[in-house]
């Protein structure tokens, strides 16, 4: 292994171990010595990665981020794909990464309203997903697939309000029940969503 290699597999195991100690203790109560404890390193290492806390946990926030997951999938889908379809599919994948980083998206809900620097992070994650499936749905409106006096904006804000919803009350189940939920809130409620946002062409439902 490279030091190269090294280094990035140190700075993850850093990531990782911040990610344990801000779940369990809030960002107020976990410090730069928690985590280092928790990786089995020396504080100095922790500085050599990070400036400080506030650096460390906005890394943390980016190596677990949804926007390049979602500017992947729209960037796959293009024109080709169903509308329909790729909605189902964003939410999916955001449903799914939340539940895979459960402790991280409870530590969301936790700070989000009580911590400042939280605050800030978050908010401005959740803005940049929300422009970019908003510049989605206005290529849509653009092509008369989406109807044009709809708010690309607001109506992104809320699909991905709704699937965090979806996590915030059956997030903490068993693998299996979640799956089954993800999956009627997928089949069953995004369908209906979607019947507001067509356009008057005929054919929009079927471009």
């Amino acid at each position: 292994m490279s030091r190269r290699e090294q280094a990035q597999l140190r700075r993850q195991q850093l990531i990782d171990a911040a990610l344990h100690q801000f779940a369990e203790k809030g960002y107020d109560g976990a410090s730069i010595r928690d985590i280092a404890q928790a990786a089995g390193v020396t504080e100095a290492l922790v500085y050599h990665y990070f400036r400080n806390k506030e650096h460390l946990f906005e890394e943390m926030l980016k190596a677990r981020s949804f926007a390049p997951v979602l500017r992947r999938v729209l960037d796959e889908a293009g024109d080709e794909t169903h509308p329909a379809q790729v909605l189902h599919r964003v939410l999916q994948e955001f449903l799914d990464m939340m539940y895979d980083n459960a402790s991280m998206a409870r530590m969301f809900i936790i700070e989000f309203m009580r911590n400042p620097i939280c605050h800030k992070y978050f908010r401005a994650m959740l803005e940049d997903n929300t422009a970019n499936l908003a510049r989605y749905l206005q290529h849509q409106q653009q092509r008369g697939v989406f109807r044009t006096d709809m708010d690309a904006q607001a109506v992104a804000g809320m699909l991905l309000g709704l699937a965090f919803a979806v996590f915030f009350a059956w997030g903490h189940s068993p693998e299996r029940e979640w799956q089954q939920r993800r999956d009627d809130f997928l089949r069953h409620g995004v369908p209906i969503l979607l019947e507001g946002l067509w356009g008057q062409a005929a054919d929009a439902k079927n471009v």
